[in-house]
């Protein structure tokens, strides 16, 4: 019997209330093997402590409460390591770990057994696969051990399990009565790893070389590497084009390290080609041959469910294509223009157009080579002379972006964009005529002389190919004449202006469809709009002075 103080019975109490460890998924390996992730009492001579199972990783108790021992407390020697357990705690019990088993699955163990001075003289232990509740399914081996025999050594290998498949207590429990008895160390328990591919179908853009890639999933204790074999087994990608596996081939080996896995991944080292040409979706199909002496297909979610042996990958092109344009509308045959298209700052592209007749659009014959996620920016150069003559605008099809203010973003799946510069011919002519009206001498042949009465004419007409907005049109009278009041006039032609217009700026006159008035020795015309082909005439009399 063994007797613990009030200080230890209420650590000991008060660790039984904390929260058990929770697993990912389920537990395939066994964990802790050696008792060594707790330290008895902590630093300072060999001890021993009392821990409820929450506190020590891996392992349970149908006790509750695990007894660990430091290495040459009460001259015990670890086997292994510096920590033992002692599975006779309080009371005869099992300590064990919940692992998922399958049908079929082949153990090879070994483990440290030894009698404890103070209990019976033979003390025994049954390795076993026990239920949820504890029922005992399958004993896989036992070992009774003499208390003068210090340690000894329970191995086997090559034993299947035959229960059912599902999460099952990985055990030892022993019968014998009273608190003292049954040393565990050196625990190895070794079952085949499960593995499958994490993803039964993935896909990744083609400028990533391994976004998304399916990967290996494993799960358990790996003590000697081993090979997984992966096969290409169809699709629609070509291998060594748009894809490369690690030794080139439709077949080929990916390496699980040794380790104790619990979901661990296995990149595939399949890598992923980004070309320059424009395609659609592209697939690889593959999957896993079963070698079930290194590993069991099986699923990593899901204890006992099946495997994901197969799997697909898409490759989403990520290529797309700029085609310029050039539209002339109204040209003057022979005017020029230069259009460059820049990504990142450096231009990728120039089209050089020439006027050959008034309405001609030019394409680029070799369109711009872009992947999804660039900004392109556009910039038109016309020649010296013609940059007042023309209007220009900017759009572009096949493209959800068109705020180009900013650039045009490329958008994934956009593959083929076409953008045009409009240049549309604009300009305004202005002609003034003056004509003597009367001279007071002669009716047939009137003269510019002192007194004479004489009449202006300002014809603003749109020769462009858009209409023209809010003009406005001034002539400064010279020195030399006198407006006559009251005579302004205004119509589409010199001829046909015959709408009385006052001098001053305001009323309903000034917007019938024109205005004309006159500040100071200015004469102001204004119109709303002028349509391409249309003119406005302001015609008004003056005296010579």
């Amino acid at each position: 019997m063994k007797f613990l103080s009030l200080s230890a019975i209420a650590v000991f109490g008060a660790l039984l209330c904390s929260p058990q460890t929770a697993w990912a998924q389920y537990q395939r390996s066994i964990t802790n093997t050696g008792f060594e992730s707790n330290d008895p009492q902590g630093a300072g001579p060999p001890n021993w402590q009392p821990f409820p199972d929450s506190a020590v990783p891996g392992w349970l108790s149908t006790t509750g409460v695990i007894e660990l021992w430091d290495s040459n407390f009460q001259g015990v020697t670890s086997y292994q390591g510096v920590v033992h357990a002692e599975l006779n705690a309080h009371s005869p019990g099992a300590l064990y770990q919940e692992v998922c088993l399958v049908n079929g699955d082949v153990f090879n163990w070994t483990f440290a057994h030894r009698a404890r001075t103070g209990g019976p003289l033979i003390q025994n232990v049954t390795f076993e696969i026990a239920n949820s509740a504890g029922t005992t399914i399958q004993v896989l081996g036992s070992q009774a051990s003499l208390v003068p025999q210090g340690w000894n050594l329970n191995s086997a290998s090559g034993v299947s399990y035959n229960g059912p498949s599902g999460v099952q207590r990985v055990q030892f429990r022993t019968t014998d009565p009273g608190s003292y008895g049954n040393f565990l160390d050196g625990i190895t328990i070794i079952l085949t790893p499960f593995l499958e591919f994490d993803d039964s179908a993935g896909s990744g853009s083609e400028s990533v070389p391994d976004a998304n890639l399916p990967s290996i999933v494993v799960s358990g204790d790996v003590v000697t590497a081993f090979d997984v074999v992966v096969n290409i087994t169809g699709g629609t990608a070509t291998l060594g084009a748009d894809y490369t596996t690690p030794n080139g081939a439709a077949t080929f080996n990916v390496t699980v390290p040794v380790g104790n896995y619990v979901q661990g991944l296995i990149p595939l080292g399949i890598t992923i080609s980004d070309d320059a040409e424009v395609e659609s979706t592209e697939s690889i199909q593959m999957s896993i041959t079963p070698v079930p002496a290194s590993y069991t297909i099986t699923s990593s979610t899901t204890c006992g469910g099946s495997g994901q042996a197969n799997a697909s990958y898409n490759i989403i092109d990520n290529d797309s294509r700029v085609t310029m344009n050039k539209q002339w509308i109204g040209a003057v045959v022979g005017d020029d223009a230069t259009i460059t298209v820049s990504n990142s700052g450096s231009v990728v592209d120039t089209l050089n157009s020439d006027a050959g007749s008034a309405n001609e659009i030019d394409t680029d014959a070799t369109p711009t080579p872009v992947v999804f996620g660039d900004t392109l920016d556009f910039a038109e150069t016309l020649a010296g002379t013609n940059v007042a003559n023309y209007v220009s605008s900017l759009a572009c099809t096949g493209a959800a972006d068109t705020n180009l203010a900013d650039g045009l973003t490329i958008a994934t799946g956009e593959t083929a964009i076409s953008c045009t510069y409009t240049n549309t011919r604009s300009g305004l002519a202005v002609v003034k005529t003056v004509e003597v009206v009367s001279d007071g001498v002669s009716l047939t042949d009137p003269k510019a002389i002192a007194g004479a009465t004489i009449r202006y004419c300002i014809l603003t007409t749109n020769i462009g190919q858009t209409t023209a907005q809010s003009l406005t049109a001034t002539d400064p009278l010279p020195p030399d004449v006198t407006y006559v009041p009251g005579s302004m006039r205004s119509g589409t032609s010199c001829a046909g202006a015959v709408t009385p217009e006052d001098d001053d700026d305001t009323g309903a006159d000034e917007s019938d469809p024109f205005g004309i008035s006159i500040a100071g020795a200015t004469v102001t015309g204004i119109a709303t709009s002028l349509a391409p082909g249309n003119a406005f005439a302001i015609v008004f009399e003056a005296v010579v002075d």
